[in-house]
């Protein structure tokens, strides 16, 4: 599930994602001794981040030195029932104060949030009291992502949600998105030395398109080197630029998601959910297209679609085509879904919260719960009973739909069917045999750096 984040209210201006008192930098506090030994793609999502950590929309605190400031405490020196906080500049300075409770240092807190505690287990108890001073203090000192991969703490988050516990990789996405919001488009490269560029906002959901659509290239240059369609080019294209839109319309909502609640944010998420939902769908409408023209389907354009009976009889019945055919057949409930919720755009909107009588439940939902589940689709279903002026228990369900979770699973699933069409489509059989070894089908050694930067924050 995308981690929601609360975001400190004392003493701030704004939003990181802007609202009604505006834009303010993002601040991260980066666990260094949870980071020492991360691997694999969380490092390199840890490299970017203490990347962006240097950009001016970027306010990062560490404990040991990972990045400057640095937060210290005493837990010897007394205060009352506080445990004194200070920030130390980069010479060593202090240069703001504060506290935690003592009391999170006791046993019995200790047992309420990770449900257990050993009194013969002093060296885990010492680090346990540890993670919670350096996680509570991030709390205290009013920061809004705390960066570890800290199994005690990524285990108890939901009883510390107010500490917004991130793993890099989570955090990356968080900031990244923050970041493009901003528009700064002010990147660093975990693959050339943390090597800092800039590039255009089209540039960037360009890169990311060819990045999660691997098979692009391949597709795109066997039919722009197509001799007898001029068409087939700009087809190809242009369902690369509608998932580039899509992207960014995820995107959009994705900003509303991290935004303060307000009277027009809901109606804003439904215009660029409605949009995404356009978008998705118009890709294969397009791929329809392209695979009629590359196999000289006798069908109209009109036909076109992996929902129409034409097209599916002619792919069926074309020898060439039959892997298409068992493609959407094994994808046909995701192509169901994605169009109904495309074609909500007609009827009544989806709504975000709201209750059904157990005996008329929402189909739609129902499915898509049934497809993904709730972790993935954020569909959350609960049976209650609800009682009106008086009258009897009348059982019912109440649905609760995060969209931003459903935009992420709409686009991940339907990057997935893309990808799966690209191939099965055989675009090589448009070229000339002279023209088979002009074909590239891999990224110019010099975007593939940019790629698998950006791939790490969408």
């Amino acid at each position: 599930m995308t981690p929601k984040i609360k975001w400190p209210e004392a003493f701030d201006e704004g939003n990181p994602f802007g609202g009604k008192n505006g834009y303010r930098v993002i601040r991260i506090t980066f666990h260094d001794r949870s980071l020492l030994d991360v691997k694999d793609d969380e490092k390199k999502a840890l490299d970017i981040l203490l990347g962006l950590a240097n950009t001016d929309e970027v306010d990062a605190l560490s404990f040991n030195g990972l990045v400057n400031p640095m937060i210290s405490f005493d837990r010897e020196k007394n205060n009352n029932n506080y445990i004194p906080i200070k920030v130390l500049d980069h010479e060593g300075n202090a240069i703001r104060f504060t506290g935690v409770y003592k009391s999170w240092t006791e046993s019995n807190y200790i047992s309420r949030l990770t449900g257990f505690y050993s009194s013969h287990d002093e060296e885990r108890n010492n680090r346990i009291i540890k993670e919670i001073l350096e996680v509570k203090s991030h709390d205290a000192l009013n920061r809004d992502v705390f960066v570890s991969t800290s199994d005690i703490l990524i285990k108890n988050r939901e009883n510390l949600e107010e500490c917004n516990i991130c793993t890099p990789k989570e955090a990356l996405k968080i900031i990244g998105l923050y970041l493009r919001m901003k528009g700064n488009m002010q990147w660093i490269s975990h693959r050339i030395g943390n090597a800092t560029y800039t590039t255009s906002r089209q540039s960037f959901y360009q890169a990311v398109t060819r990045g999660l659509l691997p098979n692009s290239w391949k597709y795109i240059s066997e039919l722009s080197l197509a001799s007898s369609d001029d068409e087939l080019r700009s087809l190809g294209w242009s369902a690369l630029h509608r998932y580039s839109l899509a992207l960014q319309a995820r995107d959009e909502i994705g900003r509303l998601f991290y935004m303060p609640s307000n009277v027009s944010k809901d109606d804003q998420t439904d215009y660029h959910f409605d949009f995404l939902t356009l978008l998705l769908t118009a890709i294969f409408d397009v791929q329809a297209l392209i695979i009629k023209r590359v196999h000289n389907l006798d069908i109209d354009d009109r036909s076109c679609g992996f929902r129409r009976s034409p097209f599916i009889n002619a792919v069926e019945g074309n020898d060439e085509t039959r892997n298409v055919f068992n493609i959407i057949e094994t994808n046909k409930e995701f192509i169901d879904i994605l169009s109904d919720l495309r074609n909500k755009i007609h009827s009544i909107s989806l709504k975000s919260e709201f209750d059904v009588p157990e005996s008329d439940p929402d189909i739609l939902l129902d499915r898509i719960c049934q497809y993904g589940g709730e972790e993935v689709t954020g569909i959350k279903r609960s049976n209650i009973k609800i009682i009106k002026n008086g009258s009897d228990p009348i059982p019912s369900i109440t649905y609760s739909l995060e969209k931003y979770v459903l935009a992420h699973f709409l686009v991940n699933e339907a990057t997935e069917l893309i990808k799966s069409i690209m191939d099965a489509t055989n675009t090589e059989i448009v070229l000339d045999e002279s023209d088979l070894g002009k074909v590239n089908d891999s990224p110019p050694e010099y975007m593939i750096p940019s790629i698998e930067t950006f791939i790490y924050q969408i």
